[in-house]
């Protein structure tokens, strides 16, 4: 159970050093990441059931329309509601605090575009709720999972948002969880899952680089 309770937490955890201690992105995606990765890689023995199955068209098919329309609701939403939501000067002085500008900028946007989804589904969606399936079924895993998953969105949210907006943005990656959580289960795959966050985080990235770079 404690260990469980870690595996659970340690993401969020990497998170609340690297940027509520440290104040540094660079640092943050170090930690944050390299949890992600060595976690699943030191402790999983990785079944035939747990591996990517390209040939499932419909899993590929579900993680692009959904992704398509995740990244519409967040680029449309922002795109009404940025300045409601946000405090744009803010956020920028909070981003620039953390060393999110200048060179690094671009190269953290790939990061978080081309491998924040594959690391996070593959903790998720395969590590955690492989471990916590057999203990407690499918829909209590994609439930805990989502939650935890959302946890450390909504830490980073806290200093870029005013209260109640920055809970209010982590209830749709909370929806987010459950979706790639259902869709993990349902293929038995991770490609709908971590196509769908790849649309997803690139609406994110549009958000950021049209209104607030």
């Amino acid at each position: 159970m404690l260990k469980t309770i870690i595996l659970l937490l340690g993401p969020t955890l990497m998170i609340f050093i690297g940027l509520n201690l440290a104040g540094n992105i660079l640092l943050t995606f170090s930690l944050f990441y390299g949890w992600l990765f060595l976690v699943p890689f030191l402790n999983r023995k990785i079944s035939s059931e747990n591996k990517l199955v390209p040939s499932k068209k419909k899993s590929a098919a579900a993680g692009i329309i959904s992704g398509i329309l995740c990244m519409l609701l967040i680029f449309g939403s922002c795109s009404i509601f940025l300045n409601t939501l946000f405090d744009v000067e803010n956020l920028r002085n909070v981003l620039n605090k953390w060393d999110f500008s200048g060179r690094n900028a671009a190269w953290l946007v790939l990061i978080l575009i081309f491998i924040n989804p594959f690391l996070e589904e593959n903790y998720w969606r395969s590590y955690m709720m492989e471990k916590l399936k057999n203990k407690a079924g499918s829909g209590i895993a994609i439930l805990i999972t989502s939650a935890f998953y959302s946890l450390y969105h909504l830490l980073s949210l806290l200093p870029m948002m005013e209260w109640p907006y920055n809970f209010i943005a982590v209830l749709p990656v909370f929806a987010a969880g459950l979706l790639w959580g259902y869709f993990r289960n349902r293929y038995q795959s991770l490609i709908a899952p971590i196509i769908s966050h790849i649309l997803a985080d690139f609406g994110i990235m549009l958000v950021y680089l049209i209104w607030i770079a």
